[in-house]
């Protein structure tokens, strides 16, 4: 009796291994925990995008109106202020433009979830 269990026992541990060693083809995922965000900087009327505008986004409203940014940053050649992946949450950003003695303005807000890029357009008026 004590042999057909020790027995029983062995061929379950035996059970047991092969079912837990084995792996899976699949590969697993992150979930992504940020969102990317692109602004483009565009003068109201027009079809091209700005280069040289300078872009600030903050965390607040309050913190916009102070110009208390959490980045700030400046336009490349193709209009495009690049703030890369952010936490999740409300943002609010904004724009100046200085063209010879015109000064060009647009502000707006975002929300940001994770696992979404966003691609946003910002319309300058004088």
């Amino acid at each position: 009796m004590k042999s057909k269990i020790q027995i029983l026992a062995v061929f379950l541990l035996g059970i047991a291994t092969v079912f837990t060693s084995c792996s899976t083809d699949e590969e697993i995922v992150p979930i992504p925990t940020t969102g990317g965000l692109v602004i483009k900087v565009q003068l109201k009327g027009s079809t091209g995008f700005m280069s040289g505008a300078l872009v600030g986004i903050a965390t607040s409203q309050n913190n916009l109106d102070n110009s208390v940014y959490l980045q700030d940053l400046e336009t490349d050649a193709n209009g495009q202020a690049d703030f890369g992946q952010l936490n999740p949450g409300d943002y609010y950003y904004d724009c100046f433009l200085e063209i010879g003695s015109d000064e060009y303005y647009g502000e707006s807000q975002v929300q940001i979830v994770a696992g979404t890029d966003l691609e946003l357009t910002l319309i300058l008026e004088q």
